[in-house]
């Protein structure tokens, strides 16, 4: 053997070495960012772990016990009930309950305006009947009665029919 075949042996032996160590690193750095995943109650799938420690998904299929490592993680996640701290749990529901009561809000709202529109309707009405009637002003006043009675009887059954649609 000459020279520079011991130079080539020992450049790739170095090459491979280095290689080595690049990949011990990044298996050191995946089984941290599994372990800080974990830690933090995070999803851990190949991407968030891959992404986490700076390493490709690929690099993580190339290693059998990194992904048996991952999949155990995952489904010990998945199946380990999580509790919800009392107060996030509050929050939750304060969430929940502020979003309704804006819904109900605009319901509200909406109903206000289809309620002033019937009003406006009703005095339009009411001054072209008086304008243009015939009828005494106590005939004309049981005429008003009555229509106020059947509008009233509508609103009603419409406002139970939309409460009944909310729940």
């Amino acid at each position: 053997m000459d020279a520079s075949t011991t130079t080539k042996r020992t450049r790739t032996e170095q090459c491979k070495h280095n290689a080595q160590a690049k990949s011990e690193q990044k298996r050191q750095a995946t089984l941290e960012a599994l372990a800080l995943l974990k830690q933090e109650h995070k999803p851990v799938t190949k991407a968030a772990v891959a992404k986490r420690a700076g390493v490709s998904v690929v690099f993580l299929r190339s290693h059998p016990d990194l992904m048996q490592a991952i999949e155990e993680a995952e489904q010990t996640r998945l199946h380990t009930p999580t509790a919800l701290s009392p107060d996030r749990a509050k929050e939750q529901v304060i969430a929940a309950l502020r979003r309704r009561l804006d819904e109900m809000k605009q319901a509200l709202l909406k109903k206000d305006v289809e309620l002033r529109q019937k009003q406006r309707e009703i005095d339009l009405l009411y001054g072209k009947l008086a304008a243009g009637s015939q009828l005494t002003d106590p005939e004309l006043r049981s005429a008003l009665v009555e229509a106020l009675t059947r509008l009233a009887a509508q609103t009603k059954k419409e406002l139970q029919e939309e409460g009944n649609r909310m729940h």
